[in-house]
C-alpha cells in the first residue's frame, strides 16, 4: 500500500516536472525565435512586409534591397537600393586606371582655373 502511494506521488511529481520543463523550453525558444515586431519597412513603397536579412531588407513588391543601417537615419527619398548604389559606383570604375584618374583630375583643375 505504501508502494502504491509512493508511486502515485512519484508519477505526479514527474508529470509536473515534465510540464514545467516544456513550458520553460517553450518560453526560452519563443524569446529567441518567436515572432518579432516589424521595425523595418521599404523606403520606396512603405510596405512593412519586407524580408529581413542580417544586414539588409528586401521588398517583395519593389524587388529592391536596402541597407538596414540607412533606414530611419537617412530620409526615405534619399536612400539608394544596392542596385542603384552599384550603378553609381560602377560609373567611377574607369578612374581606377592611374592615367585616366590623372586626366580626370587635371581636367577638373583646368576647369577651376578657367573659372578664376
Amino acid at each position: 500500500m505504501y508502494d502504491m502511494y509512493a508511486m502515485k506521488i512519484l508519477t505526479t511529481h514527474c508529470f509536473i516536472c515534465i510540464i514545467n520543463l516544456s513550458l520553460v523550453t517553450k518560453y526560452i525558444f519563443i524569446g529567441f525565435i518567436g515572432p518579432m515586431a516589424k521595425k523595418y519597412y521599404c523606403p520606396r513603397c512603405k510596405t512593412k512586409k519586407v524580408m529581413e536579412y542580417p544586414d539588409s531588407i528586401e521588398c517583395p513588391d519593389c524587388l529592391l534591397e536596402f541597407d538596414k543601417k540607412q533606414i530611419g537615419v537617412i530620409p526615405d527619398d534619399e536612400i539608394l537600393a544596392f542596385t542603384e548604389m552599384g550603378g553609381f559606383f560602377d560609373s567611377f570604375k574607369e578612374l581606377k586606371d592611374p592615367e585616366k584618374a590623372k586626366k580626370f583630375f587635371d581636367s577638373i583643375m583646368e576647369d577651376l582655373e578657367d573659372e578664376n
